[in-house]
């Protein structure tokens, strides 16, 4: 098991610098009308009208960006591109911006019909953003429950920050990690990916034991798993983790492997 390991983190260490060199070349390549074409709505843009007394545009495709701009009723706009539940749209006067799906439901189309919107897909999913989701598993035998926060720079390569808590009969555990996560084969209906992170832990004995004094250590992981989108912002993931946590007693090598598995839920925007 231990000749495994020894091979398997030197090999993701290796996968991630292969991908973080396809994502930054593939960044490199692309110019801003050639990523507006690929995720353009039609070749020449389509044009709808405003029918709600007023829309307002984001500076970016979430609730959280600033509005700047707001477009009055009866103003016919050209929609660039969609992202999961936001449309990037350009006003007559040259007003470039992002609108919310429910206020684009309500424009026209240049025949006097609803503008129709397609229900999110698999690639809506891979041109996703951040991630947001809850898993829950086993942490060397004992529950844990984690909270985590994702951001993608690109198909095959995003960031995660993770918050967790394990709780045991013998002590609980708190720890905190960032991951950086690499998906090879994005497209796949059952995609898988493999992550390699750095955290600190802080283990709480139980009030029981005669020794009651917290431990807090750092650590390593790296991790195998496999995620499927669900539908609409929904997705499936399900993941293998393996920690080493480090000695803070540097005088003798007593670094601890503890193994997790968990699955859970997201959704994306």
């Amino acid at each position: 098991m231990r000749r495994f390991k020894g091979s398997l983190l030197p090999s993701l260490y290796l996968l991630l610098a292969a991908t973080c060199d396809s994502a930054f070349a593939q960044t490199e390549q692309e110019e801003p009308s050639s990523a507006v074409e690929t995720a353009a709505i039609d070749a020449e843009s389509l044009r709808v009208t405003i029918a709600d007394p007023f829309i307002e545009l984001h500076t970016g495709p979430g609730a959280g960006y600033p509005i700047f701009y707001v477009i009055d009723r009866g103003a016919e706009v050209r929609v660039l591109r969609r992202k999961t539940d936001w449309f990037k749209i350009v006003t007559g006067d040259g007003k470039t911006g992002w609108a919310s799906r429910s206020q684009m439901r309500q424009t026209l189309l240049p025949s006097g019909e609803k503008f129709n919107i397609a229900e999110l897909d698999q690639q809506d999913f891979a041109r996703r953003n951040w991630v947001l989701g809850v898993t829950g598993g086993e942490f060397e035998s004992a529950p844990v429950f984690t909270l985590f926060t994702a951001y993608s720079f690109s198909e095959n390569l995003a960031a995660e920050l993770h918050f967790g808590q394990s709780v045991g009969r013998r002590s609980s555990a708190t720890f905190l990690k960032a991951n950086a996560v690499m998906q090879p084969l994005p497209d796949l209906k059952y995609s898988p990916y493999m992550t390699l992170g750095l955290g600190r832990i802080k283990v709480s004995p139980s009030a029981t034991l005669i020794s009651t004094r917290d431990d807090s250590n750092e650590f390593a992981q790296f991790g195998i798993g496999v995620q499927r989108y669900i539908s609409r912002s929904f997705l499936f993931r399900l993941e293998f983790n393996e920690y080493i946590i480090f000695s803070a007693n540097s005088t003798r090598n007593d670094n601890e492997d503890v193994n997790e598995w968990k699955f859970g839920f997201a959704v994306f925007f």
